[in-house]
């Protein structure tokens, strides 16, 4: 999970350096990516960008869905602006999909 999200922050951020933030908490492990690729303003170009950040992220999102865990991406107002990348995965979800 770790390395799909980073994958596609490293290959969206305009900078040199991407935020991580890894945390268990509420029998959940929760995963946060921050890049500095600000949101398009212009919708078919804000569209298009997101399609191609779901391509990207496609192992992450079967992954997901096989443990009843939760994904996604959007605006991001810290740190520095851009974009926020998440998923979350339930403890039980990861013991029923064999990742434990």
């Amino acid at each position: 999970m770790v390395g799909e999200l980073a994958a596609c922050a490293c290959l969206f951020t305009p900078s040199e350096s991407v935020y991580r933030s890894l945390r268990y908490r509420d029998d959940a492990l929760r995963i946060s990516l921050y890049d500095g690729h600000p949101r398009h303003t212009h919708r078919r170009l804000a569209a298009a960008c997101d399609g191609r950040r779901r391509s990207v992220l496609l192992l992450l999102a079967c992954v997901m869905h096989a443990c009843d865990g939760e994904w996604g991406f959007g605006e991001s107002p810290q740190p520095g602006d851009g974009t926020r990348l998440w998923a979350v995965l339930p403890r039980a979800g990861a013991r029923a999909g064999g990742l434990s």
